[in-house]
């Protein structure tokens, strides 16, 4: 008797423990589902509340900056075929022209355009004229005719004005009319480029040529000729 109320008593206890625990349990998922509700409400109120713009939003344009054109210099006008000083003389009316000139310095190249280091050195030429337009005559002479009879000078005289015009030679220019193996024995002279510098009197100052003893493998404008022409311009004043 005893013993069965022990076991009733026992009975109610665990009854009344289990009970407690599963209204703890669900209060406590009741409390939870609840603040994850609240939870959810003020996050949908905070995004409704905010100014979202509506589709895609318009490209700033942007004023590009003006951009400064610079100017370039004006190129000198070349010079045409047809207006090329270019007379056909002997080579003694050549000299009587180189030395007509009182009072200035005359440079006369002597070039062929079948000779590269010739066409390669008469860029300098045409500098002087431009440098030194009151004071240096420059001139040119082409022994361009090799006394072929078939092919006169006037034949070369297309090829020799086309180099000119290139160069802007504006100057006067002469085609020899005789042979150039001609000249070259005449004046004692192995082979062109050639130049003859003449001084304000129409004496020859020097003439730079092919000669190894003096100007090496070869003689150049910038290394030979203008030193000297220099010194002759200083000297005349």
């Amino acid at each position: 008797m005893l013993n069965q109320f022990w076991k009733c008593l026992f009975l109610i206890l665990f009854a009344v423990v289990t009970g407690c625990n599963d209204t703890s349990d669900v209060t406590s998922d009741s409390s939870n589902s609840e603040g994850a509700s609240e939870t959810t409400e003020v996050e949908s109120q905070d995004a409704s509340q905010m100014d979202l713009p509506e589709g895609d939003p318009e490209p700033v344009e942007q004023e590009a900056e003006p951009v400064e054109e610079k100017a370039e210099p004006a190129e000198e006008e070349s010079l045409d075929p047809a207006d090329v000083k270019l007379s056909q003389a002997s080579w003694e009316e050549i000299m009587k022209a180189a030395k007509s000139h009182p009072g200035k310095v005359v440079v006369l190249d002597i070039w062929s355009t079948s000779c590269q280091p010739c066409l390669r050195e008469f860029p300098n030429l045409v500098e002087i004229s431009q440098k030194y337009p009151e004071r240096v005559v420059c001139l040119s002479c082409s022994t361009d005719f090799i006394g072929i009879s078939s092919k006169p000078p006037e034949y070369y005289e297309k090829q020799v004005r086309k180099f000119l015009s290139a160069q802007n030679a504006k100057f006067d220019n002469y085609l020899c009319t005789e042979a150039a193996d001609e000249i070259f024995l005449k004046i004692d002279l192995a082979s062109i480029p050639a130049v003859y510098v003449f001084g304000p009197e129409g004496e020859l100052v020097e003439r730079f040529d092919n000669d190894e003893q003096k100007y090496g493998d070869e003689f150049t404008y910038q290394d030979h000729i203008l030193p000297k022409l220099k010194s002759l311009l200083e000297s005349a004043e």
